[in-house]
């Protein structure tokens, strides 16, 4: 048979079809993850004190997976959960120092979205990383609201920020917005998603909370229910700020209903590792709710079993229902690529570890086993093998305490994990044993640190600890690593108050903040005076480069050193020198570059 020559205007189209990427045509994705709230913390999970009655309903109209599971910290959860990839192949081990840096060359959810068409918003904590080139903006978000790098009242946040009316980077911009922190990032969410759906695009929303967490700073009238049950400041604040999410999950609800966007939106809701404040059976770390042993931080079930609900349409995950496969935060990304279709961006080479849910949801009862592994060794020393280390599997928990110190539990026979049976089943320790051996060897320990980049690009704020110790006068030991991008000469402006504070002099004291509006609990910050230092001089040294020193005057707000610098790697020791000559660090170094 000949064949027939094609019209020009079907070549045309053609053609276009493979120059022009496809609109995107998937649904809206947002995604709620709460800070340290655990499995256990919702009222439709039996919890007699949390009040969630929105989350409730979510949970009766949504696709639950029951067998879900993160890290045991916050950082490596929300590294793992964008990649799709086992958090420590990111480089993402801690929640501070350099250890919470996500790697440059990783590519995470937004990047995915944005090469398919969407919108991307986040609102709320991202704590993967403060600098350049490590902010939400440098890593695909078009919009980025959210207080510091990590938790509330650390130095690399905002100063005297407590969750009510507060400082926020807005873009890399410093703003200020009324209101307590979940509801604007609430707020502002859905402003992003009206503005897209004007834009007729599609939009996909992360939307990590600061709360419950613990020393939660809240109104006294959202914690007065739970103090009239008996509970004490600390747990009162934590419930008030679940509920304070129940709440906005209401608004958001109502909010998608009303502008038709239900239809075409898939809603999550996950906590990002176990509970911080489990009710536990007396004498023993048992969860009285759930049954669970251990809680945040913990390798036991739970420190990292956590719930998933997805509320969307059926057409895309089904009817509302229970799901017990052995799932986790990996595969949400290679899901939505599959939902939302989305292709990988150009720069992506490394390989996923997730598995799309999308065969499941959508009716499917075929779900192969798979072997998990866990880390849970937060601070700055570096991964050790063999410690505080998980390997699951749907069957089985081995949990390394330390090398050669190890327990072995049947999950499904062993709800609680008291029953060891390591010395009874040496033939699955040996294979969970030999899993991890590949697993070790691919984690990559031998590439160097991650460091902030000096770069003309944006300046570089170096701090660390607690605004509480430094309005104490405890400013750590002023050493940071950090690489020089692009040579050229760079202002380094040193600082004992944070620019955002106003013209304080450095030697200055300063008045306690507070807000009335909130009750401050737990671990306080701007509640408490700032206290005066003797300060004689500053010092500024780059390791095996230079070393400056300067005299201060009274009425010194920063002192400014202009060095060049080549390309590379830097250690830098930024110093106090007080009138007795002992030195301190200096609790906020700024950096920018002022000629290549």
């Amino acid at each position: 048979m000949q064949s027939k020559a094609l019209p020009f205007f079907f070549i045309l189209l053609i053609s276009i079809e493979f120059i022009i990427p496809a609109k995107a045509k998937g649904p809206n994705i947002v995604i709620v993850m709460t800070d340290d709230q655990g499995w256990s913390d919702l009222g439709g999970h039996g919890h007699p004190i949390a009040h969630t009655p929105n989350l409730d309903r979510m949970h009766q109209q949504s696709v639950r997976l029951t067998n879900f599971h993160v890290d045991a910290f916050c950082s490596p959860t929300r590294a793992a959960l964008l990649t799709g990839r086992m958090s420590q192949r990111t480089g993402v081990t801690s929640t501070y120092g350099l250890r919470n840096l996500l790697r440059s060359d990783e590519t995470i959810m937004p990047q995915y979205f944005k090469t398919a068409g969407y919108q991307t918003g986040i609102f709320g904590k991202w704590h993967l990383g403060g600098n350049y080139p490590y902010r939400p903006i440098d890593r695909g978000f078009d919009q980025w609201l959210g207080l510091g790098n990590g938790g509330v009242g650390l130095a690399d946040d905002l100063w005297d920020n407590d969750r009510m009316d507060d400082r926020y980077w807005h873009n890399g911009e410093i703003v200020r917005k009324g209101g307590f922190c979940t509801d604007v990032y609430f707020e502002q969410a859905m402003e992003f998603a009206r503005q897209s759906k004007r834009n007729k695009k599609p939009f996909f929303i992360y939307l990590p909370t600061n709360v419950p967490h613990r020393a939660n700073n809240v109104p006294r009238k959202w914690m007065q229910p739970y103090l009239d049950q008996g509970c004490n400041q600390d747990q009162a604040s934590f419930y008030a700020g679940i509920n304070r999410v129940d709440w906005n999950i209401g608004r958001m609800i109502k909010f998608l209903n009303k502008e038709k966007l239900s239809d075409n939106t898939l809603l999550i809701f996950m906590t990002d590792n176990g509970s911080i404040l489990p009710i536990r059976k007396k004498g023993i770390d048992i969860d009285s709710v759930s049954g669970r042993r251990g809680m945040k931080g913990k390798l036991y079930e739970g420190g990292h079993r956590v719930p998933l609900f997805i509320r969307g349409p059926e057409h895309l995950i089904g009817n509302p229902r229970e799901l017990s496969i052995f799932s986790a935060h990996i595969d949400l990304l290679p899901t939505f690529v599959d939902l939302c279709g989305l292709a990988k961006p150009k720069r992506t080479n490394l390989p996923i570890d997730g598995r799309s849910l999308v065969p499941v949801l959508q009716g499917s009862e075929d779900w192969a086993d798979r072997t998990l592994f866990l880390h849970s060794q937060n601070g700055v020393k570096g991964p050790q093998k063999y410690t505080e280390a998980l390997v699951m599997t749907e069957q089985w928990r081995l949990i390394y305490h330390a090398p050669g110190d190890y327990e072995l539990f049947n999950i499904q026979d062993d709800h609680s994990q008291l029953n060891d049976l390591s010395r009874k089943h040496p033939k699955v320790v040996n294979r969970l044993k030999q899993a991890y051996e590949v697993y070790w060897k691919q984690l990559g320990h031998e590439l160097p640190l991650e460091r902030p980049r000096l770069s003309p690009h944006a300046t570089t704020c170096l701090t660390n600890g607690w605004q509480r110790s430094i309005r104490e006068g405890i400013t750590g030991n002023g050493n940071w690593l950090v690489e020089v991008e692009e040579p050229g000469t760079y202002l380094f402006k040193l600082r004992r108050w944070p620019r955002e504070a106003g013209n304080i002099t450095m030697s200055a004291p300063l008045p306690p903040v507070s807000d009335p509006k909130i009750v401050y609990v737990g671990n306080k910050g701007s509640d408490i005076a700032g206290m005066a230092l003797n300060i004689k001089a500053v010092e500024l040294s780059i390791e095996n480069v230079l070393t400056l020193r300067k005299e201060i005057a009274t009425d010194t707000e920063y002192i400014n050193f202009k060095v060049p610098l080549k390309k590379g790697a830097l250690n830098l020791s930024v110093k106090l020198i007080l009138k007795n000559e002992k030195k301190i660090g200096v609790p906020y170094l700024y950096i920018s570059q002022t000629q290549p």
